[in-house]
């Protein structure tokens, strides 16, 4: 049991990050502009950032800071030079996705935190395991892990922290492995500009209609005593993109269901500002539970009561909860989900007819809106202002600065000396005059060192030479020199970081050449089943091909049972020591299997498109890895700008349409189309339309692919 469990919330601006801390969150994760999965988010300015430095160091919290995008090849330096500044600036961890750009952090920063991002579709021990050996101090898990794998990983890798969602937004698709809005938009979840495909709404061909892919909110505040007791170290609230109030409350909620106490005006309040219908999702069941909406997929608040007659402008209602002017309303039109009317209160009056500005919990009152419900259609409260948040300005706290060890000479009584680390700097010649105060000089200038004005740098870690006794220094004389010391210590910092970064970036080489023949490129050749590009847990062997003189086995990123499934291919390799394999590995959670086989000589490796090689780094972090066994990777499939060629070895993905998501939860069960027992496993097809776009959804052994059909 982990009883020091971390709760971790959201904060999409300064003023949730506050909220999230006033709430009870121990620590918050954010973006600054670039690099961060929630573009869309206000996130924080530098200015901003070094500001809630200053409160969380006072209050003793943390914040996380999430670079966790593909990068591009020419914006790894502009993306080292964000870690640097987050670094100096005392983050508490990074939160990745990019394992190339993971190693290169490393090697600059070695003892930064560096933090797998559920990006990285982490969901198996063996994926665990893996960044573990790569220096990962904790691994956000996927969404889709149940609680007894969240106990097994716990239980087999105890020194790795686990970060597990617990409350806000499902996405259908994978953790990570969503292609959708890149490749139908242009607008990719992985660079953070999500379109979010998976809310629309959709046509099949037999002419049901639905939000078939827009997912129920998790809500797991009835399984934190087990999830803490199981081990896991940080409870995740998403939500970037949400308000402070509902990062507050929803906080407030966690901590009171940690502490065991009483959290139902928190749940309500967090669900007056944001809530889909909720649900515990995969947390008994790898395929899902209830996770389909369906019907309406936006927020719906709390429902409040129900219309129990109309009166002109107005309709009645008890009122469950309170109630005010300018509060919001939804209700669905004679309760048809397909009909939301959102609403603002503009007036209440009692039965007697007097005007109301307010009313509590159980009041019956006729409400004014600019659209009235039908009798008998439910009421949902959706916003209140009565639980909006005092503004916070970041102006109003000092921006946090760098602490550095200092120490102080006098040389020659003309020239003062500051020294820390390897930067030495002498003042200009300076008039030192005598002084029966042993200590003035030391103590007026330690105190001048403290206030550094407009530098990052101060410092209150300062050590005196025995010169410096009974001493005097004109005081202007003294901060003249702080100025120019910390303008110089800053060019040198600069100039040394320069440096390492050039000598860091030269370790990743990339082969000059290869030996892969042009037929790689067409990874279509692959496919063991039509549409479904990678080797299912259940197929047979004879539904591989061979390709160039290799019988090649494109391995699944999803893993529902990962031992068994990387056994059969083990078994697989064995049975075909005579034949050329080739294993394509698209999950972190493959590289324990390849590296465990890098002695067979019969058995090669790729890296398929499910890995996110945008960068040199990415790839030459694998070549490293796995030698001359790796024969090649293909680019990121999303990218459809012309890419420079990095490498022989970085190869484009040509006549191939990827899925454009990979799901743990099966399409058909999910939506009621079919019960587990009429389908077995078995492959099902359906064709669905969205805005004059045609889409193939194909599910097989509970995994769900969708693609889009090409015209």
């Amino acid at each position: 049991m982990n009883p020091d469990v971390e709760i971790l919330a959201p904060a999409g601006s300064f003023e949730a990050a506050v909220a999230a801390f006033e709430g009870g969150a121990d620590a918050v994760y954010l973006g600054l502009s670039d690099f961060s999965a929630r573009k869309a988010a206000k996130n924080f300015s530098k200015e901003e950032f070094l500001s809630l430095k200053t409160f969380a160091a006072r209050e003793g919290k943390k914040i996380f800071a999430a670079l966790n995008t593909v990068i591009k090849e020419d914006e790894i330096e502009s993306a080292l030079d964000c870690a640097r500044f987050l670094y100096d600036a005392g983050v508490d961890a990074v939160i990745l996705q990019d394992i190339g750009f993971a190693a290169l952090l490393k090697k600059l920063f070695p003892d930064l935190p560096l933090h797998a991002s559920t990006q990285m579709a982490v969901h198996t021990v063996e994926g665990v395991k893996f960044l573990k050996t790569q220096g990962c101090s904790r691994v956000v898990l996927s969404r889709e892990v149940p609680f007894d794998l969240i106990a097994k990983i716990k239980k087999e890798v105890p020194d790795m922290e686990l970060e597990v969602f617990v409350h806000g937004a499902l996405c259908y698709s994978f953790s990570g492995l969503c292609l959708a809005s890149g490749m139908v938009l242009g607008r990719s979840g992985n660079r953070g500009m999500c379109a979010q495909l998976c809310r629309s709404y959709y046509e099949t061909e037999d002419g049901k209609k639905g939000y078939f892919f827009s997912c129920n909110d998790l809500e797991y505040k009835d399984f934190v005593q087990q999830l803490k007791f199981a081990g896991v170290d940080s409870f995740k609230i998403e939500g970037r993109m949400k308000s402070p109030e509902y990062v507050f409350h929803t906080s407030a909620l966690y901590r009171a269901m940690l502490e065991r106490s009483d959290y139902f005006d928190a749940l309500k309040n967090s669900r007056i500002c944001f809530a889909r219908k909720a649900t515990t999702a995969y947390f008994k069941n790898f395929s899902g539970n209830n996770l389909i909406c369906g019907g309406y997929p936006g927020h719906r608040g709390v429902k409040t009561g129900v219309c129990e007659k109309k009166l002109k402008d107005r309709f009645f209602i008890k009122t469950k909860y309170s109630l005010g002017i300018h509060d919001g309303l939804l209700f669905f039109k004679n309760n048809d989900e397909t009909k939301p009317f959102n609403c603002s209160v503009e007036e209440i009056s009692s039965a007697s007819g007097k005007n109301l500005k307010i009313v509590g919990d159980s009041s019956r009152v006729y409400v004014k809106t600019a659209e009235l419900p039908e009798v008998g259609d439910e009421i949902y409260l959706v916003s209140s202002r009565s639980l909006e948040r005092k503004k916070v300005n970041s102006g109003s706290f000092p921006q946090w600065k760098k602490n550095i060890f200092l120490s102080i000479s006098i040389r020659d009584s003309r020239f003062i000396q500051l020294k820390s680390g390897s930067f030495s700097y002498e003042s200009e010649e300076i008039t030192v005059e005598k002084s029966e105060n042993q200590n003035g000089f030391k103590d007026k200038f330690a105190e001048i060192l403290k206030n550094s004005a407009d530098s990052f740098y101060f410092s209150d870690k300062v050590t005196f030479d025995k010169n410096c006794e009974n001493v005097f220094v004109v005081p202007s004389v003294l901060k003249k020199i702080r100025t120019d010391f910390y303008e110089k210590y800053a060019d040198f910092c600069d100039v040394a970081f320069e440096e390492k970064k050039r000598v860091v970036l030269s370790l990743f080489s990339l082969p000059e050449s290869g030996n892969i023949t042009e037929i790689f490129s067409e990874r279509a050749l692959m496919n063991p089943d039509t549409d479904i590009p990678f080797f299912m847990p259940d197929d047979s062997e004879t539904s591989l091909k061979t390709v160039s003189g290799f019988l090649t086995i494109p391995l699944l990123p999803l893993m529902k049972e990962s031992e068994k499934y990387l056994n059969k291919i083990n078994n697989l390799v064995a049975k075909n020591g005579d034949k050329k394999i080739l294993v394509g590995l698209s999950n972190l959670g493959h590289l324990n299997f390849a590296l465990e086989h890098l002695k067979d000589e019969n058995i090669f490796f790729f890296i398929d498109f499910s890995l996110y090689i945008a960068n040199r780094f990415s790839y030459s972090f694998f070549k490293d890895l796995l030698g001359e066994k790796l024969l090649f990777g293909y680019s990121w499939i999303e990218e459809k700008e012309d890419v420079p060629q990095l490498s022989p070895e970085i190869i484009p993905v040509s006549g191939f349409h990827p899925p454009l998501f990979v799901s743990a939860g099966c399409f058909e069960r999910s939506n009621g189309f079919k019960k587990c027992a009429e389908c077995g496993g078995k492959r099902s097809e359906r064709i669905l339309t969205n805005c004059g776009r045609v889409f193939k959804v194909v599910s097989k052994n509970c995994v769900t692919f969708m693609f889009m059909e090409q015209g």
